[in-house]
């Protein structure tokens, strides 16, 4: 099979190359920037280039759609680019697939589309409207990508992220942040009673979910991919004290509006993907932090 993946040069994106071609797939990335991997072909363009987008998908029989702006913080400060990028840039995504007859488009969104929830969800679980750009444009591309399948008959599988963690992630994303401060015997921040947090999936376990998707039983479904358990702030730095010793914290008053977390239910992807992560948060910090070593040697 001949896969596309937009975003194919990022954090999570260049993980799922590699799977790929573990898994012996022909693949091509579509991105601003230059893949990891050197062995694949790379299509450079942009997502609002209609005419870069529909060559990107000569021969393609499956997209893998992660090209976005993803950083939330990018989202806030420039909303009219993350709206354009991730909206219209999906629905150059899916024009083209239909013109290219793709036999398949796999969408990364996120578990931030349950707002505010409280307790346990899964893929039943009502969406709510919106409390940030970032989760209005995810939930954008959600609905065309359903709307689309409505109309044009593209299958589809909608994969809803939690948080991601592991090599290549960004140095803003809050596993990197910690790390890089303790190894620099700085103190921690933590806001409130540090028992907010989020189900974290190491970044290979997350990349191994989507190639399940591939199959026949993801058509047309939603999942949640997302790690083995609830991992609270508190948690995080009692993982980390075991490999790096003495860790200092700094207490400071809960933000106005901060989120506790939810449980992320994947019974559904245990069941009908047969996927499940294998890399326990303990383990998968090891990962990074041997990662991060082999990197500075």
């Amino acid at each position: 099979m001949f896969v596309l993946v937009t975003g194919g040069s990022g954090f999570i994106g260049s993980h799922i190359v590699d799977k790929l071609i573990e898994k012996e797939y022909k693949v091509r990335v579509f991105d601003k920037q230059k893949p990891q991997q050197e062995e694949i072909e790379w299509c450079k363009g942009d997502l609002l280039n209609d005419e870069e987008v529909l060559e990107a998908c000569k021969d393609i029989e499956a997209i893998y759609h992660l090209g976005a702006v993803a950083d939330v913080n990018i989202a806030l400060s420039h909303p009219e680019l993350c709206f354009h990028v991730n909206e219209i840039g999906t629905l150059n995504i899916l024009k083209a697939a239909i013109a290219r007859e793709v036999d398949q488009i796999i969408l990364a969104s996120t578990t931030w589309v349950y707002g505010r929830a409280e307790g346990k969800v899964d893929e039943n679980t009502p969406v709510p409207l919106p409390d940030h750009i970032y989760t209005k444009t995810k939930i954008g591309q959600e609905h065309l990508i359903v709307a689309w399948q409505k109309h044009y008959g593209l299958p589809y599988t909608i994969l809803r992220y939690d948080i991601p963690y592991g090599p290549r992630m960004r140095s803003n994303m809050a596993i990197a942040i910690f790390v890089g401060k303790a190894i620099r015997k700085q103190p921690i921040t933590v806001f409130g009673d540090g028992n907010q947090g989020r189900c974290f999936i190491y970044v290979e376990d997350l990349a191994e979910g989507n190639v399940a998707a591939l199959k026949d039983a993801g058509k047309n479904e939603i999942f949640n991919l997302a790690g083995p358990k609830f991992v609270s702030i508190n948690y995080v730095i009692d993982v980390l004290r075991e490999t790096l010793g003495e860790i200092k914290i700094e207490h400071t008053p809960p933000r106005p509006h901060d989120f506790k977390g939810i449980v992320v239910s994947i019974e559904k992807a245990k069941k009908l993907l047969g996927w499940e992560p294998k890399t326990s948060f303990e383990e998968g910090i090891k990962k990074y932090l041997q990662h991060i070593r082999v990197q500075k040697t």
